[in-house]
């Protein structure tokens, strides 16, 4: 295939926008997309070299594979291990365990599935895995290993064969993306069989071999249109956007639609725009630049504790992405992909490859088999370290589970008439506290049930956009049920409240912002309708329901976020031997949590049985909300969860107003 340097022109516009993105630089809001034009850029180079070869009775299964190996490994590994040797340094027993499994399945071309399935809502934050990216890498790798085989299947007489069953695979494989993006968006993002479509795109034009219209006045409009397509949802998509499903379209046929431009000679004002020498290098560097600008910055998000990282830091660190990517071309990449087959062959590369994989599936081993080795750390260390695993201990035979089911009674146990005093209804934030709630109960001689569910407020009529059917079920599932019981007097509400109404994550913490929508009777929805309007109407209109039912309410109140891990942070100052904290100050608390206290406090004031307890004075006094107790103790297990030592040391006392209302 003829070299084009306005596709090396387009790698740049891919792989730029998606560096800055992760860095934190806000205004490639939506740069993301860069990875979809990877992806369209490998499907028509891979299918019109594997289709010229065999139209031309020259494939071989063999060569291609080495042609990848040369190209894909060598980089590849050069990462993997320098990650691996850094986190032997800087990371903790489970963060390195961590790694240790994802550099294993990097091995096997299998990190995509590996982050679909540990990637949760609490594990650790993406923005702390070094080797997150490499999920791309798995998708291409999946498609490298198998598409040329399904080409080599394909009848070959009638080229338009071949044609028509990749848009049909690529038909389905968007349909399917569509379908499950509202269902399990991670799988949707990371797995093969919702992405092959936009590596189809760039395969169905390479099969197609239709050259652009000869009227440049159209190529020239077509070109236009098509970086407009890319360069559009880069500064319009954010974190909010349901992606890749639809959304993904303009990218996709944009990319496509700019490489087809490109097939005439002369292309378009663009495609010559694209062949600049700046565009270029940035593109034959751009596979070492995704490979080397991840690492980078997760570990230095963890150096500093934290996922936002300054500006000016984030540019040093682009910065030295860019010098190592550099580097790795002239170094690593060119000497395999340049060598001649002659010092350096078939049996050489293939020996070499494997060598590269084992020495990475048997590291991940290692890493996994040993907890992550913490005998390299002092023991002071992994004590603090530990404290990531001081949570509910009854969580994973309580959170979810519907109250029908009857298998999370708290306080006291049930007397012989099986009466219950009280239901606990909230997200992984009332989790966090019912070990507290659990033992102030007990003291009180009252019985409750929990009720609770990840990430989805005890609140009906309003739901997050990314997760909302979810949440909006199994709080349905629970008012049901609490129609049914009569003889429950107090309902408790606790959540993540500051979440809802800012709409913001806490000093930059990793997870995206969440947008609320209405669902309830269209005549009840609040105008303005942003979240803070939408989060009141929405509990107002739950408290009321409940109210209607004559039963007393008690509305707890947020905690302090920290906005990183305190266990993490703690052990790696200790690990490091310098701080990276500092302590939220009260004014910080009142900046952040002000406007949710006064909202939980004004619907509380509108009813006779409707109560708000703070809990932000059981961890702030006047200047500082604080992270450890007096011995060091940390008293979250991440960064806005209550660890089980605060649940059980710190919140009896703020609770025992509630059982002292709900017996009055």
């Amino acid at each position: 295939m003829k070299y084009r340097a306005d596709i090396d022109g387009l790698r740049a516009v891919a792989i730029l926008p998606v560096v800055f993105y992760h860095s934190g630089i806000p205004w490639p809001s939506g740069g993301f997309i860069g990875v979809d034009v990877f992806f369209v850029i490998s499907g028509y180079l891979i299918t019109s070299i594997v289709a010229d070869e065999i139209a031309k009775g020259s494939f071989s299964l063999v060569s291609f594979y080495e042609r990848r190996a040369r190209r894909i490994l060598p980089a590849l590994t050069a990462v993997v291990l320098a990650s691996l040797a850094i986190g032997w340094f800087v990371l903790l027993p489970a963060e390195m365990k961590k790694l240790g499994q994802s550099a294993f399945a990097t091995a096997f071309f299998l990190s995509n599935v590996y982050f679909t399935k540990t990637l949760d809502y609490f594990a650790n934050a993406a923005e702390f895995a070094p080797l997150l990216h490499t999920w791309s890498l798995a998708v291409e790798e999946q498609f490298y290993l198998f598409f040329p085989l399904l080409l080599m299947l394909l009848p070959w007489r009638d080229r338009r064969k071949p044609l028509w069953i990749v848009i049909g695979l690529s038909v389905f494989s968007f349909g399917a993306a569509v379908l499950m993006l509202p269902i399990q968006p991670d799988w949707a993002f990371y797995l093969i069989f919702f992405r092959a479509w936009e590596l189809g795109a760039g395969a169905i034009l390479a099969l197609a071999s239709i050259h652009s219209p000869k009227n440049r006045f159209a190529r020239e409009f077509l070109a236009l249109a098509g970086i407009s397509a890319i360069l559009v949802p880069v500064f319009i998509f954010d974190a909010t956007t349901p992606f890749p499903g639809a959304a993904a379209l303009p990218p996709v046929v944009g990319t496509t639609v700019l490489i087809w431009v490109g097939t005439r000679g002369g292309g378009s004002i663009v495609n010559t725009l694209l062949c600049n020498r700046v565009f270029v290098w940035f593109g034959l560097i751009s596979y070492s630049l995704y490979l080397w600008h991840w690492p980078i910055l997760a570990f230095l998000r963890i150096i500093l504790g934290t996922a936002h990282l300054h500006f000016a830091t984030s540019i040093t660190a682009v910065s030295v992405s860019i010098a190592m990517a550099w580097l790795s071309f002239r170094f690593v990449e060119r000497p395999f992909r340049m060598h001649s087959r002659a010092s350096l062959n078939q049996r050489a590369i293939f020996l070499t490859s494997a060598l590269s994989l084992v020495t990475l599936i048997g590291a991940g081993l290692f890493l996994h088999a040993s907890d992550g080795v913490p005998a390299r750390l002092p023991a002071a260390v992994t004590a603090i370290a530990s404290f990531a695993d001081d949570r509910n201990p009854r969580r994973d035979d309580c959170f979810g589970v519907k109250p029908s089911d009857g298998l999370c009674s708290i306080g006291a146990p049930r007397g012989e008439d099986g009466r219950r005093d009280f239901l606990f209804w909230g997200d992984s934030h009332a989790d966090a506290f019912m070990p507290g709630m659990d033992r102030t109960a007990d003291l009180f001689g009252q019985t409750g049930i929990f009720a609770g569910h990840s990430a989805c407020p005890p609140i009906l009529y309003i739901q997050r956009v990314s997760n909302g059917q979810k949440c909006t079920a199994f709080n349905e599932s629970v008012w049901t049920w609490l129609e049914g019981q009569r003889d429950i007097p107090l309902v408790i509400l606790g959540a993540r409240w500051t979440l809802s109404v800012e709409g913001t994550r806490y000093k930059g913490e990793a997870g995206g912002s969440v947008s609320l929508e209405w669902i309830g009777p269209s005549g009840k929805q609040p105008s303005p309708v942003d979240n803070a309007a939408l989060f009141e109407a929405g509990l107002s209109a739950t408290v009321a329901k409940i109210v209607a039912t004559r039963r007393k309410v008690i509305l707890l109140g947020p905690v302090p976020e920290v906005g990183r891990s305190v266990p993490e942070f703690t052990a790696r100052e200790a690990l490091l031997g310098w701080t990276v904290s500092s302590p939220v100050t009260r004014k910080e608390y009142e900046a952040r949590a002000g406007k949710t206290e006064r909202i939980l406090e004004h619907i509380a004031e509108a009813y006779d049985d409707v109560w708000y307890i703070p809990l932000s004075d059981l961890f702030c006094d006047d200047q500082f909300c604080h992270m450890k107790d007096d011995q060091g103790t940390p008293l979250y297990f991440d960064d806005d969860h209550i660890s089980l030592t605060a649940a059980l040391n710190l919140l009896p006392s703020g609770l025992k107003s509630i059982f002292e209302v709900g017996q009055n």
